[in-house]
């Protein structure tokens, strides 16, 4: 059989594969979204992509709504994955503070970018760059503001597993996870490393860079803090 037989076979079986469902496959398939995949699972691209297409087709047959919805929102943001998981952290210490001095031109040769700045927040109180990536705080009446951007995607690269709705934030081009969510950087063959708990934080796409913003008041000051980036 040839890959597109096999293709419409698999189509064919979600349009006519319509099972029960049974009262906690919520919870079950949630679990199974957040098993950690390894390097044993790394198949062929064009069976992964098949695979893809019987999970889409039989989830859309037999999944419950709250749980459809859960698994559309396993994506990619910029340079970040946002993977749901049933159960996160209840709370999350505030955001690391940035205590590098660099200029802003020394972190973008490091970086290999160009930083862009909040307006709304001002000079930086501390700036540093690695890996591709910049990060810079402020010491605000709030509590401690951090702010990282990089291009594309880093390896490893940020994945968020939060367990709550992300909400869209159109006027950035972003997502706002309303909740704390566990942090952990993974490389291409699935290893995971474990980072820290989150608190709140706006993700958004400008410029060709993705950004990390986390430690606003809310998602309102977010996003002000969002739309006055520019180029210092």
């Amino acid at each position: 059989m040839t890959d597109e037989q096999l293709a419409e076979e698999l189509r064919a079986l979600g349009r006519t594969f319509t099972p029960p469902v049974a009262p906690d496959l919520a919870t079950a398939v949630l679990e199974r979204v957040a098993v950690r995949r390894t390097a044993g699972e790394v198949i062929r691209s064009k069976w992964r992509a098949l695979l893809a297409l019987l999970a889409v087709l039989v989830a859309g047959a037999v999944v419950a709504p709250p749980v459809r919805a859960a698994v559309a929102e396993w994506l990619n943001i910029g340079g970040v994955e946002a993977r749901p998981v049933p159960s996160g952290p209840t709370s999350a210490p505030g955001p690391p503070v940035v205590t590098g001095q660099l200029s802003l031109q020394e972190a973008g040769r490091l970086a290999g970018i160009t930083p862009l700045v909040p307006k709304w927040l001002g000079k930086p109180d501390g700036v540093e760059a690695s890996g591709g990536k910049v990060a810079m705080s402020w010491n605000t009446a709030d509590g401690v503001v951090r702010l990282e951007q990089f291009k594309d995607r880093l390896s490893p690269y940020y994945v968020k597993k939060y367990y709550d709705s992300l909400e869209p934030v159109p006027a950035v081009n972003g997502y706002w996870f309303s909740t704390p969510h566990e942090l952990v950087l993974e490389d291409q063959y699935g290893n995971e490393r474990y980072e820290r708990v989150a608190g709140p934080t706006l993700v958004w796409l400008y410029d060709g860079l993705t950004f990390r913003l986390e430690g606003a008041a809310d998602k309102d000051r977010a996003t002000e803090i969002a739309q006055s980036v520019e180029r210092p």
